[in-house]
C-alpha cells in the first residue's frame, strides 16, 4: 500500500469517525477552546506576584493548584467508579463558572484591599482547577473507553477545529472572551452528556472497575514532566516581556495535527518513536531556536508550540490504549500524567521567569536555550526503551497484559477498538496465522459463505478490501505495540 493511499485512508479515517458520531469531537473541540481561554496569555492570569524580590506569572500558581487537585483524585480516587449521576457532571461546570466569576470579580472589581482580592483570586483559580480537573479525568475515561484510533481521530479533528477558534478567540474583545468563559462549562458538559449517550448507550461499560495491581508509571511521569518543562521555560521567560502572540498557538494547532496524523494514523509509528523521535527533538529544537534566534522569535515559539500540542495527542491515544486494552483504572491514568505535566508547565515558568531577571546579556540567554535543548535530548534518548511499550510507561507490571506482544495481542487490540465480534476476531487471526477460509471453515465448523460474509464485515470495520490490507494493517499495528525486534516484517504487496 504506497503512502498516498495511506494518507488518503487516514483523512478518510478521520472524516468517517467525525461523520459517524459528531458529538465526542465537539465535545474534545469545546474543551480544548476554554484550554486557549485558561491559557491566553494575560486574560485569566495576566498578574504576577513576587518571591524574594523576583516576579512570577500568576499562571504558575493556577498549574500548581490543577496539578494538586490532579494528585488529590490520583490518590484518594483512583478506584472509586463516580457516581453515574449529571448532577455530579454539572457540579464540575458550577464549579469552573464560580472560578470564573470570582477571577473576573478578583481582575475588574475594583478592590481596594489587597488581601480581599487575593483571597478571591485564590478561590477563583481553586474552584477553576477542581472542576476543570474533574472534566479532564472524565474525559479520559469517556475516550479511554472509545480506544486509541477515535481518540486520535477525534483529537486530531478537534484540533484542526481548535486552530481556527483560537485565533477568532485572540481576536474577539476582552468581554466577548469574559462572556465566552462564563457560557464554555454548561457546553462542554451538553457536549459531554451528548458525547457519552451516542457512545455508550449502556453506561455501565464506562464506568467499570479496574481490580488490577496500580503502579506508580515512573517514565510516564518523567515524559510528562519533561514535556511540560520544554513549553514552561520559554512561556515563563517570555510571559514577563509580554512578546507572546496567540498566532503561533493556532498555527501549532493545525501542524500538530497533521504531524499525528501521519506519524499515528498513517505511517502507524509505534509509541516510542513518535514521542521520544519526532515530539521531544521537536520541541528541542524549538529550544535551540529560542538560543539562537532569541525567545521572541515566531520559529521557535511555532515549533515549540506544535512540539507540546502534538506530544499531547499522541499522548491521549497512548492513554486510550492502556485503559482500553491494559484495564488500567481512568482516574489513575489521567490524574497522575497530568498532575506531572502540570507541576513541570509551572516549573518551568518560574524557571523561565526568573532566568529572564538574572540574565544580562544575549550570550547568556543563547547558551540558557542551547543548554535546555541539548537536556531535552538527552531526556528523549534516556527515556526511550523498548520496556516502555511492554509495562506502558510504567503502568502495566512485566509480565501483565501488555507483556504479551504478537500477532495475537494485536488482534485482541484490534477487535476490541474497532468493535469485532468474537467470530471476526477469530477469523482474523487465523487469516494472520497463514490459514485459508477453507480450513478456517473447517475449524470453526461453518460454511465458506459464512466465513465470507464474516470477513465483508471485518473489512468494512477496518476500511480494507482483502486478505492482503488486512494483513499489512495487522503488521502495521503491531509495530506500534512491540519492539523493533519482536515486530514482524510488513508483509509484500
Amino acid at each position: 500500500m504506497n503512502i498516498e493511499v495511506t494518507r488518503r485512508n487516514g483523512l478518510r479515517q478521520v472524516a468517517h469517525d467525525v461523520r459517524r458520531q459528531p458529538a465526542p469531537f465537539l465535545l474534545f473541540t469545546a474543551y480544548k477552546t476554554f484550554a486557549v481561554l485558561l491559557f491566553l496569555q494575560g486574560f485569566f492570569f495576566g498578574g504576577t506576584f513576587e518571591v524574594a524580590g523576583v516576579a512570577l506569572p500568576l499562571l504558575a500558581v493556577f498549574l500548581l493548584a490543577c496539578a494538586g487537585v490532579f494528585l488529590f483524585f490520583a490518590l484518594c480516587f483512583k478506584r472509586i467508579t463516580v457516581v453515574d449521576k449529571d448532577g455530579y457532571l454539572w457540579a464540575l461546570a458550577a464549579s469552573m463558572t464560580l472560578g470564573v466569576f470570582f477571577l473576573y470579580v478578583g481582575g475588574h472589581g475594583g478592590m481596594i484591599d489587597e488581601g480581599v482580592r487575593a483571597a478571591t483570586l485564590g478561590l477563583g483559580m481553586a474552584m477553576l482547577a477542581g472542576g476543570t480537573v474533574g472534566v479532564h479525568v472524565e474525559l479520559g475515561r469517556l475516550f479511554g473507553m472509545l480506544g486509541m484510533t477515535p481518540t486520535m481521530t477525534y483529537g486530531i479533528a478537534s484540533a484542526l477545529a481548535t486552530g481556527v477558534l483560537s485565533l477568532a478567540v485572540a481576536l474577539m474583545s476582552p468581554e466577548a472572551r469574559w462572556a465566552l468563559a462564563f457560557v464554555m462549562p454548561a457546553v462542554i458538559v451538553l457536549a459531554f452528556c451528548r458525547a457519552r449517550a451516542s457512545a455508550f448507550p449502556d453506561r455501565r461499560a464506562l464506568y467499570r472497575d479496574s481490580t488490577i495491581e496500580l503502579l506508580i508509571p515512573y517514565r510516564f511521569l518523567a515524559t510528562s514532566v519533561t514535556q511540560g518543562l520544554a513549553l514552561g521555560v520559554p512561556l515563563g521567560f517570555m510571559s514577563l516581556s509580554g512578546v507572546l502572540s496567540q498566532e503561533p498557538d493556532s498555527v501549532g494547532y493545525v501542524l500538530a495535527a497533521l504531524l499525528a496524523l501521519l506519524a499515528v494514523l498513517v505511517l502507524q509509528m509505534d509509541f516510542n518513536r513518535s514521542i521520544y523521535q519526532i515530539g521531544f527533538p521537536l520541541a528541542a529544537g524549538g529550544l535551540l531556536a529560542a538560543g539562537l534566534l532569541g525567545p521572541a522569535s515566531p520559529v521557535a515559539a511555532l515549533l515549540q508550540v506544535t512540539g507540546f500540542l502534538y506530544l499531547d495527542l499522541v499522548l491521549w491515544g497512548l492513554g486510550s490504549y492502556l485503559i482500553k486494552n491494559c484495564d488500567q483504572p481512568a482516574t489513575w491514568l489521567s490524574s497522575c500524567p497530568s498532575a506531572a505535566l502540570m507541576t513541570g508547565r509551572a516549573l518551568g515558568i518560574v524557571a523561565g521567569s526568573v532566568a529572564l531577571q538574572v540574565l544580562v546579556g544575549s550570550a547568556e540567554v543563547m547558551a540558557f536555550f542551547c543548554v535546555l535543548a541539548f537536556l531535552m535530548l538527552m531526556a528523549a534518548l534516556l527515556l526511550t526503551n523498548g520496556a516502555n511499550l511492554r509495562t506502558g510507561w510504567g503502568f502495566v507490571r512485566p509480565g501483565g497484559p501488555d507483556e504479551a506482544t504478537g500477532s495475537a495481542r494485536t488482534c485482541e487490540v484490534i477487535a476490541q477498538e474497532f468493535g469485532l465480534t468474537q467470530r471476526e476476531g477469530e477469523i482474523m487471526h487465523s487469516i494472520i496465522r497463514g490459514k485459508s477460509r477453507k480450513e478456517i471453515a473447517e475449524d470453526l465448523f461453518v460454511t465458506p459463505n459464512t466465513i465470507k460474509t464474516h470477513l465483508h464485515n471485518l473489512y468494512g470495520k477496518l476500511d480494507i478490501h482483502s486478505e492482503a490490507d488486512l494483513k499489512a494493517f495487522v503488521a502495521k499495528r503491531e509495530r506500534m505495540f512491540s519492539t523493533p525486534e519482536d515486530s514482524r516484517p510488513l508483509p509484500p504487496e
